[in-house]
């Protein structure tokens, strides 16, 4: 049995339709996650309920106790990560406004763009490369340093608004970089027995394939420039920069 709906509504609200684990912004991607499962005497109450991204989720699920590797989550620190998560979306209107809250968040904008610039970098290859011609994952590198920078506990924007855009641009850019990767793109072709063992229910052939391969990469690339853009705009008006 899922939570009531009264419950589930406030848990997404109490939220923001973010995960409380990895502060992702999901929309519709949710899932409310039993903090003590139903088989262990947890209850559908709004204390025992986390909303958690579908990765995240997936993951807390995961952990397989005959067979343990790694460290599992346990019930307090998941109710830890919720309420600190809770308790940063409710503390909005104070980090708006708060002086040292406003320098900290444009010293990491600043940060951001200087590991993603505006132009000359991977922003300006994805905004006017034409998919289709050849190319080189190198010219990729800064995206893998701001996914590494992003493992840094402190590249986390205060300001909600802006760490929700910030998680909408990591996630299109993750995105991103897993079509590139699935459909392994070379300089000059697609590897057609890669794409079609990822997806073994499309019934493409080696032309339909390529197409689709373009048709993927350029969706996804248009996702990665709406989502920075988003961020650079909303950080300008917000942080005056």
């Amino acid at each position: 049995m899922s939570f009531p709906p009264n419950i589930s509504e406030k848990a997404l609200l109490d939220c923001g339709r973010c995960c409380c684990i990895c502060h992702k912004f999901c929309g519709f991607k949710i899932e409310l996650h039993h903090i003590i499962q139903k088989s262990e005497g947890g209850e559908d109450s709004y204390e025992n309920c986390i909303p958690l991204c579908l990765d995240c989720h997936a993951e807390v699920k995961a952990y397989n106790p005959k067979h343990p590797k790694g460290r599992k989550y346990n019930e307090s620190e998941l109710i830890g990560h919720r309420n600190r998560w809770y308790e940063k979306v409710q503390s909005k209107s104070f980090l708006l406004v708060h002086p040292e809250c406003i320098e900290l968040d444009r010293k990491l904008f600043l940060e951001l763009k200087k590991v993603l610039p505006v132009t000359g970098g991977s922003i300006s290859f994805i905004r006017n490369h034409i998919y289709g011609n050849p190319w080189l994952l190198e010219v990729h590198e800064d995206l893998v340093a701001y996914r590494l920078s992003c493992q840094n506990p402190e590249f986390e924007f205060i300001d909600m608004d802006l760490e929700m855009r910030r998680c909408q641009l990591t996630e299109s850019i993750d995105q991103y970089l897993k079509v590139l990767y699935t459909v392994s793109f070379t300089v000059d072709k697609v590897d057609y027995k890669g794409y079609m063992a990822v997806y073994p229910e499309l019934k493409y052939s080696k032309h339909e394939v390529y197409y689709q391969s373009i048709k993927d990469i350029s969706n996804a690339a248009d996702k990665v420039c709406a989502t920075y853009d988003d961020l650079i705009r909303l950080s300008r008006r917000k942080l005056a920069i």
